[in-house]
């Protein structure tokens, strides 16, 4: 195999790969990223940590055809520190993979694998594939994911996907909260569909791309998104995911307007003393919200805020954190929270949103 190809283009996307090896692994050809160079000019790329697979293509130079196996995250690191330019880049069917520049000045040898011993990746022909808005996909993820703790296994260790008509709806939980989006489709679908999609899946989605439009297709054992010359297929989890509509109040009797930014920079002062639960007293009034901490080895926080309230008055306990996250990840000068009593979940909603809608549900801690 040799071939000659352009060292930005090439490195920006072998970084798309770096997320799909994991640093511990029981078969060292999966720590590889398999390379193939056809004939028509195409540098074919895979890895696989069995659970999800990427593959991807670039025009390239093939002088000769061929193929081989190398050590994904060292490949990376080399090439993104090549000199710029034409990079060449050769096998002669001994392992060992030749990488120059055009001058020559920087020489390296890497040592790789047999292609053979390479698992494959399962296929889709996308035939019956849905198009899903890559831009509306990833505000739906940056919405769910952090969410979902990388120790949480089997239901909860992802978040579901749901496609019922033309609305795909996502939601996750940890038990202690959920976050629940969801937007209309302008490409509906035929049946009801629901899917567990992990979170390292979640994680690998929005880095292939952030405009335009992907396919999404699946079978009985595997979920498959194509976006332009990239595909990632991921392993179905085969759990059943919590009833979450049920922990979504209906209708709250009260309402409390908050600004987005004086909140976060209050719960940021009020949680520079670390406890185990991050308990954070809310205390709600007329027109105003106390935020008090109290922690008998570290000392006393006390502020006060100006909101929109004019409801009864209320005192519950939130894992400051909980809010913190929910405060980063919305696009909005304002946040809407809806209540009925102290012990019924409490609703977060950003007041200004995009075509996305956005719910937060949040347990009370115990006071």
């Amino acid at each position: 195999m040799k071939i000659f190809v352009e060292k930005s283009k090439f490195a920006n996307e072998l970084k798309l790969f770096q997320g799909v090896f994991e640093k511990k692994t029981l078969m060292d050809i999966l720590q590889n990223i398999m390379l193939t160079a056809t004939e028509n000019n195409l540098l074919e790329m895979v890895a696989t940590d069995l659970e999800i697979g990427l593959s991807s293509n670039v025009q390239v130079d093939v002088k000769e055809p061929g193929t081989f196996t190398v050590n994904g995250k060292d490949f990376y690191d080399l090439m993104s520190k090549m000199p710029e330019g034409n990079v060449e880049i050769s096998e002669n069917n001994d392992l060992q993979i030749n990488i120059s520049n055009e001058t020559k000045t920087s020489k390296y040898k890497l040592l790789g694998l047999q292609s053979s011993d390479y698992p494959q990746l399962p296929v889709s022909d996308f035939t019956s594939s849905i198009k899903i808005s890559m831009e509306k996909l990833n505000s739906m993820i940056q919405k769910n994911y952090y969410i979902i703790s990388p120790e949480m296994k089997f239901n909860l260790g992802g978040a579901l996907m749901s496609i019922n008509d033309d609305i795909l709806e996502m939601a996750a939980t940890d038990g202690h909260r959920l976050s629940y989006t969801h937007y209309k489709n302008e490409s509906p679908l035929s049946e009801s569909v629901g899917f567990i999609i992990s979170r390292k899946t979640l994680l690998e989605l929005i880095k292939i791309g952030d405009k335009g439009e992907l396919d999404f297709s699946h079978d009985k054992n595997n979920l498959f998104f194509k976006y332009q010359n990239r595909i990632l297929s991921s392993r179905i989890i085969d759990q059943k995911f919590p009833n979450y509509k049920a922990v979504i109040p209906e209708k709250t009797e009260y309402e409390a307007i908050i600004n987005v930014e004086e909140l976060l920079n209050t719960l940021r002062r009020v949680l520079i003393f670390k406890t185990r639960n991050n308990g954070v007293s809310f205390k709600f009034s007329d027109q105003k919200l106390f935020l008090e901490r109290t922690t008998p080895e570290k000392g006393e926080a006390h502020e006060e805020l100006k909101i929109e309230y004019n409801g009864k008055p209320f005192e519950v306990a939130f894992n400051g954190n909980f809010i913190i996250d929910f405060l980063t990840h919305i696009d909005s000068e304002e946040i809407q929270i809806g209540m009925n009593d102290n012990d019924s979940s409490f609703v977060f909603r950003p007041r200004k949103g995009n075509d996305i809608n956005f719910i937060y549900v949040v347990m009370p801690l115990n006071i």
